[in-house]
């Protein structure tokens, strides 16, 4: 995984697949989980770059107060230096959204096309709680706040019927090194939770699809998502009825079909 001196950090990525650059951009994860069931199947087509954000995995950048623009800053910084003027933009998880759609707002030239996965235009009261809870859960026990979050991010029924899936999960939040330093968790809540487009994201111009879980999707949930499309008039919202805030692992294949499909209509 090679690494590329920024201006304010030092930023670990990986490539694979050749053709037009596909960005990938996630959550609270290393660059190796992001979307790594789909990984293959985006680099059939595209050159695809994922990254660590700073506080991550084994990017380097100080401790110190963090915005989401600070990350998108990053990313507009990482194209510039890998030569490419322009790309197809995947951000999910929840915070790679909305680090995209930062992207697409302060950088608009280096957007081509935007997947947002569990986007929002500014964290509302009750996401901005529970990520407080979870700050404070995580400083007490990491394990037990891998397991916590892990229960948000499936529905009952994936529980009952794929713990294959729920397990995996939840041992990869409790065994990795996902945050760069002791602060790092609770400098990206921050940033998470000071985050507002509200009065911006009418600028976006680029071709935009929208995802997200059902009702049972708590965490961001089609609340947050429907508020985005309506900001965005042509924009495209796909809901995963059936799913919650990892639908796209609980209903993998209809996720990558959408993808592929998205990204070559474009």
């Amino acid at each position: 995984m090679p690494l590329v001196q920024l201006s304010q950090v030092a930023m670990h990525y990986d490539e694979i697949g050749e053709g037009e650059p596909l960005l990938i951009t996630t959550g609270w994860a290393r660059a190796e989980r992001a979307f790594v069931a789909h990984r293959d199947l985006l680099a059939r087509s595209y050159r695809c770059i994922r990254h660590d954000h700073r506080h991550i995995g084994l990017t380097i950048a100080a401790d110190a107060p963090t915005q989401i623009s600070d990350l998108a800053d990053d990313l507009a910084e990482l194209l510039e230096r890998l030569e490419i003027p322009s790309a197809r933009v995947l951000g999910g998880g929840g915070m790679g959204a909305i680090v995209a759609l930062e992207l697409a707002i302060r950088h608009p030239g280096k957007v081509s096309a935007l997947h947002l996965g569990s986007p929002c235009l500014k964290a509302d009261p009750f996401l901005v709680s529970l990520m407080g809870i979870w700050t404070r859960l995580r400083a007490l026990d990491p394990v037990l706040w891998a397991e916590e979050v892990t229960h948000w991010c499936y529905t009952p029924e994936t529980f009952a019927t794929r713990g294959d899936l729920v397990q995996g999960g939840m041992r990869a939040r409790a065994q990795e090194e996902t945050f760069s330093h002791g602060n790092g968790f609770a400098r990206l809540v921050q940033a998470y939770s000071t985050f507002d487009v509200t009065d911006s994201v009418g600028k976006i111009r680029c071709p935009v699809q929208i995802s997200n879980g059902g009702e049972l999707d708590l965490i961001t949930g089609p609340r947050m998502a429907r508020q985005v499309h309506a900001a965005i008039p042509h924009s495209e919202l796909v809901l995963f009825e059936e799913s919650s805030h990892n639908y796209f692992t609980e209903d993998g294949d209809r996720f990558g079909k959408m993808l592929i499909e998205f990204f070559a209509s474009v």
